[in-house]
């Protein structure tokens, strides 16, 4: 400052734009370069709105204020707003641009120059506010939560904003809100709202309002986790945690409308690379906020409700451990299995969960859960394992009844009778004090089945296994981000857990496997898909992504689909 005045303390929600034109204002400044000069040190700073740069600059030179840059950062400009859907990395970044004297980059580092919502540069204020500012302080100022996209409605008094219509500030000068209503004119932003309208603005402006006090705080640029369990309750989600982009996008349409949706920019174009779709997967790229608070206040009803939700996982079973179900099995009842596999019945389309513990024993039920003591209900009995079947054995020997065995080991008298006879059967061909190799025995026995001594492959074990292994392949191919994508095919991934013989001649034999296998399998435009996606994200750090460095980084010929195509559009701009 100069030796005639100084900065003045911002007010509460205070833009620091508004601080240096009150300053302007006190020190009766003719030209903007002079207020410019004396709060910055330079008369080339362009005096920005929402994120302005050289704060380290204006900090040393208000220090009488007390005020450190990540405070005025914080709490007077619009960092909390973009901030927290940033990669955590890039936040700090762009916190580090709006300390230094080279601001030129800030908009197109966080994407909004390359966002299809317009960026506001004029200045709204409210009617309410503006009369109570001056009754409370002694004149009005510009709050800095008017200032944000998509807020048209005052969250305190709900009253639509007004814009100055005259008179009317140059381009790069220092407008400041008149202490007088006969100084200017206004008009509001948006004439003759419904009060439907109205409301869903209201709501709007309080979940920036509530994003923009807590925002310097949360980390949401993956929020996909966060937004399964409701997507789930509003039935977009499959049981394999993909999301029904078609009913997720009526679904929102219906509830906001299409006319409030046109104007906040927010339309829906397209079922795969909407906004909407990019904002409910795992994240990839930048999406403007607004669209992230109109999906969650969609999904939770308000951006509050969604803060205190935030941590609850998506699990249609609970969280695991899981109880193993084996009466058999001296942990019975006990919470030791770790996985699940989660497919969707052909019935219901409800999610079915196979639980398998250590000790062979797997079943499996249909969900969700609704309550504790769903967590001890079996619906199908998949395998009994090897520490049943030594139960079954000794009971057998010892003398117990079929009806008997059945009561301690959970399992119906035809089940016992059935896995009995089949013991019997193996003991017979496999007497213990001279096992046969499996050669001798194939000798021995004909092919006519188990009552006549051969030894059969149990293949529905041996599907459930493979199908674990087979999943666990592909997921691992697609979770790999250090080394170029591999398409998934029946090849590529038989050659990754060393079973591609088996998978290649038995497939009758392993429905389970290869339905799992089926749901991985890419077609050569979905790998080209996820090269791109893959590309885009080893390029994070140049943003904006160029579309021929994409091209050339994701390894793609000339003569690729629309679909493609449009997927370069998609990761190389922001949403």
């Amino acid at each position: 400052m100069n030796e005639y005045g100084s900065l003045p303390l911002p007010y509460p929600d205070e833009l620091l734009y508004g601080v240096i034109t009150r300053y302007h204002l006190r020190m009766n400044n003719s030209s903007p370069k002079w207020t410019l000069r004396e709060v910055y040190g330079t008369e080339s700073v362009i005096p920005t709105m929402d994120l302005p740069s050289h704060l380290d600059d204006f900090t040393e030179r208000s220090s009488q204020t007390g005020m450190s840059s990540d405070h005025w950062i914080d709490e007077h400009t619009l960092y909390p707003f973009y901030a927290p859907f940033l990669p955590i990395e890039r936040s700090k970044r762009l916190k580090q641009l709006m300390k230094s004297k080279d601001g030129s980059g800030i908009h197109t580092f966080v994407g909004i120059t390359a966002s299809t919502i317009d960026r506001s540069c004029e200045l709204k204020f409210c009617p309410d506010c503006y009369e109570a500012n001056i009754k409370q302080f002694g004149e009005p100022y510009w709050h800095r939560i008017h200032q944000n996209t998509g807020v048209m409605v005052c969250p305190f008094h709900c009253v639509v904003l007004h814009r100055i219509i005259y008179p009317v500030a140059e381009r790069h000068g220092l407008t400041a809100l008149p202490i007088s209503r006969y100084l200017f004119k206004s008009e509001p932003i948006q004439k003759n709202l419904p009060d439907k309208l109205l409301l869903k603005l209201f709501d709007i402006a309080l979940d920036v309002q509530r994003l923009i006090s807590v925002g310097k705080s949360l980390e949401l640029y993956n929020l996909r986790e966060s937004l399964l369990y409701k997507l789930n309750e509003r039935g977009c989600l499959t049981p394999g945690k993909h999301i029904r982009q078609r009913k997720l996008e009526d679904q929102i349409v219906g509830y906001y409308g299409r006319e409030l949706l046109e104007m906040l920019d927010c339309v829906i174009y397209g079922e795969h690379y909407s906004w909407l779709a990019v904002a409910a997967r795992k994240a990839r790229r930048a999406v403007h906020p607004l669209r992230h608070l109109l999906l969650i206040h969609f999904l939770f009803g308000s951006f509050s409700d969604f803060l205190g939700q935030m941590k609850t996982v998506y699990s249609p079973f609970g969280q695991g451990p899981w109880p193993c179900l084996n009466k058999a099995a001296d942990h019975y009842k006990e919470s030791i299995i770790e996985g699940i596999r989660i497919t969707r019945c052909t019935d219901t389309g409800n999610p079915v969960g196979t639980f398998t513990c250590r000790c062979g024993f797997s079943y499996s039920r249909r969900g969700p859960d609704h309550n504790i003591e769903d967590r001890l209900r079996i619906g199908r009995i998949k395998a009994f394992g090897h520490v049943w079947m030594n139960q079954l054995k000794d009971h057998m020997q010892n003398g117990l009844s079929y009806r008997a065995t059945a009561v301690r080991l959970g399992a119906d008298t035809n089940t016992i009778i059935k896995y009995s006879r089949y013991d019997q059967v193996i003991q017979k061909a496999c007497p213990e004090e001279s096992l046969p190799s499996q050669k001798s025995i194939k000798a021995q026995y004909s092919r006519k089945g188990l009552a006549s001594g051969y030894v059969r492959i149990d293949w529905e074990k041996r599907d459930l296994e493979l199908s674990w292994e087979v999943e666990k392949g592909c997921k691992t191919l697609l979770d790999e981000r250090e080394t170029k994508p591999v398409r998934i095919t029946i090849a590529s991934i038989g050659k990754r857990i060393g079973r591609l013989s088996l998978l290649e001649k038995h497939k009758e034999k392993l429905p389970v496997t290869i339905g799992i296998l089926s749901n991985y399998l890419e077609s050569v435009e979905q790998f080209q898909i996820r090269r791109v996606k893959w590309a885009s994200e080893q390029m994070i750090d140049e943003f904006p992504i160029k579309r021929w460095k994409l091209v050339r980084k994701a390894a793609l010929k000339p003569g690729y689909s629309q679909t493609v195509s449009a997927a370069l559009e998609c990761y190389n701009g922001y949403g």
